[in-house]
């Protein structure tokens, strides 16, 4: 990780403190702030917290156990939990809200609270003696999403395949999806977090069956993200158009017409955009979804929301070029904490053109995530896709993905009914796409953290060895990043009753170094795993005869106690470097 911030995100520089007093309204509550609190009640910044205290148990109940398993592929159990994992003092929650002042978002991260303030209101906030300080902070605007029905791109066969892409084949094709999914890699034992402007999934035919297993609308603070009527922030028609879109593109199923990445990938969704203003709001809401997010232990976010300028009368609280250092914005620091925590960020670089003066957005800017841009299929950049550097030099984008007319879901709302699809452009379409395929990876190498996910993205992609503000390191390619870190074995493996007495058990595997055919071998147990015997597996179908990649399969009698079978898979390739599938748990 090229710059992980070991302090906490609230002694970070992406503040202005309030010495600039005519930048703020004396009577309307008209700017964002963020209350700073002292502590966290009996514990303050300084606490020692170790393994076992009481402050290492009161963070560390807060995470799940997938959390916590995943914060430890990159932090050691001492370091596990930190001040800012530590819930908020609910006693200065309550004084601010007795003080009448409406409260936006709560963070732990930051240990404070955002309001909209007025001059008389920020006085009186300052004295209450559990204030640290005030932040005056910066802001959000949502991706241009450019949409066609009528789009004239032609539906290529793909015979070769395995599943039947429809029109979505062109953007999968172009960046060799179809050939992971052909090893049956899915991205299943991946979870995914999408953030958006809400999300009508139940109402579409290419959503309604994937495995979405929580959400949360961090605008109204309730367990729905589709439309709804009668909340404090109406919903408008097409609230929840844009979320649709962006989720159908990296995890949408529906043969013949729309297939994702990572369509078997467990998701959970946060609705953070409002679309009929733009106001700093959205950006609290988006850092209030990023810690929910990483309590519940995602391995991935992925954001298409851009925060750069607000409506009137927020403008106080708009970013500039100036402010896109990877250190200012919140939502910068935020992505680059998850990052420090085990979670792979995607973030879209924005449709703001080509610029002499970059063009990119928060937090696209942050340096420990993937950064995204948009390409035709062909791989020439979008006309709208926003360039790099950020303020202090860093290349941007990481990457580009198809963002011209990317097949996509529309919403009940819109279309009427649970069937239309849309063409759509943006970086919004490009990022879920390049975070579905970071899902195949992390699928099939579970133990990589998020740099070596960016290296296996960036170190594949079409110009690797030249990158640019324009591109970043390219075109990603799903396939070869798969293979970066090493040979690949689908974690789905199958089972066919051949005879009586029979089992047919059938897997993937694939490398870049040729696979040395008589090494793979299915290892089996029938005493829970306490002995293994093995047996060859022999090819019965190629995907890369080069390399010797494909499907292999073993036959296995059922003489035995089957309800103790376990099973995993073993192979080498010509240079020695060995693999295995991790042991699995099968009965029959």
């Amino acid at each position: 990780m090229t710059k992980i911030r070991l302090i906490l995100i609230l002694q970070l520089l992406f503040v202005m403190l309030l010495s600039d007093r005519n930048a703020f309204s004396q009577s309307e509550a008209d700017t964002k702030y963020w209350i700073i609190f002292k502590d966290k009640g009996e514990f303050d910044p300084g606490t020692k917290i170790t393994p076992g205290s009481k402050a290492y148990e009161e963070g560390k109940k807060l995470l799940t156990e997938r959390a916590v398993q995943r914060r430890l592929k990159v932090l050691s159990e001492e370091n596990l939990i930190d001040f800012a994992d530590l819930p908020l003092e609910n006693s200065y929650i309550q004084k601010i809200k007795g003080n009448g002042v409406d409260i936006i978002a709560q963070s732990r991260w930051l240990n404070g609270v955002s309001a909209y303030l007025s001059e008389a209101e920020l006085e009186k906030i300052k004295k209450l003696d559990f204030v640290d300080h005030l932040m005056f902070v910066k802001t959000l605007v949502s991706q241009i999403i450019q949409q066609d029905q009528g789009s004239d791109q032609s539906e290529k066969s793909d015979s070769l395949n395995k599943l039947n892409y429809g029109k979505s084949l062109n953007q999968m094709e172009s960046v060799n999806v179809p050939k992971v999914h052909n090893l049956n890699i899915t991205g299943k034992g991946v979870m995914i977090a999408s953030f958006d402007d809400g999300f009508d999934w139940r109402n579409h035919e290419s959503l309604s069956g994937l495995k979405i297993t929580d959400e949360f609308d961090f605008i109204n603070k309730d367990e729905n993200t589709f439309p709804e009527k009668n909340q404090k922030y109406k919903d408008s028609k097409r609230q929840g158009s844009h979320g649709t879109a962006t989720v159908s593109s990296m995890s949408g199923f529906k043969e013949g017409y729309l297939i994702g990445p990572a369509f078997g990938s467990e998701i959970i969704l946060a609705k953070t955009e409002y679309i009929d203003t733009e106001t700093p709001m959205e950006e609290d809401f988006w850092l209030e979804a990023t810690e929910w997010a990483e309590a519940k232990g995602v391995d991935i976010i992925t954001s298409s929301l851009i925060y750069k300028k607000y409506d009137s009368p927020y403008n106080n609280n708009s970013y500039s070029y100036d402010n896109l250092d990877g250190n200012t914005a919140i939502i910068t620091n935020a992505a680059d904490r998850a990052a420090y925590l085990g979670i792979v960020v995607c973030q879209a670089m924005g449709n703001y053109f080509q610029t002499d003066e970059p063009s990119l957005g928060s937090a696209a800017d942050a340096d420990s995530i993937i950064s995204v841009g948009a390409v035709t299929f062909s791989g020439d950049p979008a006309s709208f896709t926003s360039n790099g550097p950020t303020k202090d030099g860093r290349i941007k984008p990481d990457v580009v993905a198809p963002g011209v007319n990317v097949y996509t879901a529309t919403n009940k709302d819109v279309s009427g009914n649970t069937t239309t699809y849309e063409f759509s452009s943006g970086t919004s379409f490009s990022t879920p796409i390049v975070a579905g395929i970071c899902a195949l990876i992390l699928s099939a190498h579970p133990d990589l953290t998020p740099m070596q996910v960016r290296d296996a993205i960036r170190n594949t992609a079409s110009q690797s060895g030249t990158p640019d503000n324009t591109l970043g390191w390219g075109m990603v390619n799903a396939y070869d990043a798969m293979l970066y870190h090493g040979m690949i074995w689908s974690n789905d493996f199958s089972v066919e009753k051949i005879s009586a007495d029979e089992l047919k058990i059938s897997t993937y595997l694939a490398s870049k170094d040729i696979v040395d055919v008589n090494s793979v071998k299915m290892n089996y147990s029938f005493d829970n795993g306490k002995t293994f015997e093995s047996m060859n597996m022999d090819p019965e179908s190629m995907t890369d005869a080069k390399t010797n990649s494909g499907k292999y399969s073993a036959v296995v009698k059922m003489d035995r106690n089957m309800d103790d079978f376990k099973v995993y898979f073993s192979a080498e390739d010509n240079s020695g470097k060995k693999s295995e599938f991790p042991k699995v748990s099968f009965s029959n």
